[in-house]
């Protein structure tokens, strides 16, 4: 492929995905627009270096898609690397291991409204990435723990912590709200 083909199919490609990844990647980066912005760049790159190697052996957005799913995943692995769990020992995670109450519903709920943002923004960053993983991005623990570079368990413990967490600014904000 010519170099003029290339730019012109690049043109195309970054038209008619650009807005689409863009969205795609600001609710998995933690709803950070320098981030999403930065990392949706850095994808465009990639697809304009892996043009001349793109065999047509899936549809252009499946290959756009697959190369946005990789730097997401990388961006997990070196955001998660450098943070260190912060203990939350209180009355809320002794709340959260009570198996009668349903707390996936209830965080799966608040991810809908639009205080979702200002929560998420008060958590450290390690919970708001597993967090965004598992109800975001519907991953596994198993899958998340692989990201992570943790085991099952400890990516376990973390969404426990991290929806106490959650939760604990949620129900702060609530009552803020009632004032």
């Amino acid at each position: 492929m010519s170099k003029e083909n290339c730019e012109k199919k690049f043109k195309r490609i970054y038209a008619q995905y650009v807005d689409e990844i863009y969205q795609y990647v600001f609710l998995r980066t933690g709803i950070n627009v320098g981030i999403a912005e930065d990392l949706t760049q850095e994808i465009f790159l990639d697809v304009f270096k892996g043009l001349s190697r793109f065999k047509g052996l899936c549809s252009e957005r499946t290959w756009v898609y697959k190369i946005t799913k990789n730097k997401v995943n990388d961006f997990y692995r070196k955001q998660y690397r450098h943070l260190e769990p912060i203990p939350l020992e209180d009355d809320l995670t002794v709340e959260i291991s009570d198996p009668k109450q349903d707390m996936d519903t209830l965080v799966e709920k608040t991810f809908s409204s639009a205080d979702i943002i200002d929560c998420l923004n008060q958590l450290p960053e390690h919970y708001k990435l597993v967090l965004l993983l598992k109800y975001i991005d519907d991953r596994s623990v198993k899958e998340i723990a692989t990201i992570t570079n943790k085991s099952p368990k400890a990516v376990e413990n973390i969404l426990l912590r991290a929806r106490a967490g959650f939760i604990k600014v949620y129900q702060t904000l609530k009552a803020e709200e009632i004032r």
